[in-house]
């Protein structure tokens, strides 16, 4: 029986994408937790420009219509929902039903995508790579503050690794924007670089964790 890729997630549209460019690699169940993820600038600055971001966001999103539609089709994007019998509701990924299936599953691997913070203990108990995407959306929209932003910027995307010691990048890519970038088109823009990135590191993972007799079959 093959063990499974588990994909925990929390209710970001963006994660949709996700599940559907990894599922052929085996993906088997999505963990999702209830509720959108809790973000917390670190400054007023940043407070403010979260606030305008969420605010703005609908109308920026209706005029970057364009530039939006070019990202979607670059990967292609697909913004379907999750099939629901692939998916297991928890209040928290850290509750007992989080480890209960996790210990249930024994994946291969775990790929997590904008998650509020997961304690080290969960990952502690698994004997399995776990692989996870920086920054979060939100965090990400905040440093690309391109809108209001007077000259260029430049902004990354990486992927990570959980070890002992912490977790440890993998790779990371640059985002460069175009002129007609901006915070809403953000998402798009780091899915479009991501995915590609995060396919290559998931079939690496699994080819590492597959047995001698597996990998002459």
């Amino acid at each position: 029986m093959v063990r499974p890729i588990v994909l925990l997630v929390s209710e970001h549209q963006t994660s949709r994408c996700v599940y559907h460019a990894i599922r052929n690699l085996g993906v088997t169940h999505v963990i999702q937790e209830d509720g959108p993820i809790e973000y917390r600038p670190a400054s007023v600055k940043q407070w403010l420009t979260h606030l305008f971001i969420r605010f703005a966001t609908p109308l920026m999103k209706w005029t970057s219509r364009k530039r939006i539609h070019e990202l979607k089709q670059r990967y292609p994007l697909v913004e379907d929902p999750i099939p629901p019998h692939h998916v297991i509701h928890v209040t928290s990924l850290n509750d007992e039903k989080t480890e209960m299936w996790l210990d249930r599953l024994a994946p291969q691997l775990v790929v997590t995508h904008e998650t509020g913070p997961i304690a080290d203990e969960v990952w502690r108990r698994l004997a399995c790579p776990v692989i996870t995407v920086r920054p979060s959306m939100a965090e990400g929209q905040v440093q690309a503050y391109w809108a209001v932003q007077g000259r260029p910027s430049l902004n990354e995307v990486t992927i990570e690794r959980w070890t002992p010691r912490g977790w440890t990048v993998l790779d990371q890519a640059i985002l460069y924007k175009g002129g007609d970038d901006n915070f809403a088109t953000y998402p798009y823009l780091q899915l479009t670089t991501l995915l590609p990135m995060l396919r290559r590191h998931i079939e690496s993972a699994l080819t590492a964790t597959e047995s001698p007799d597996r990998r002459k079959a």
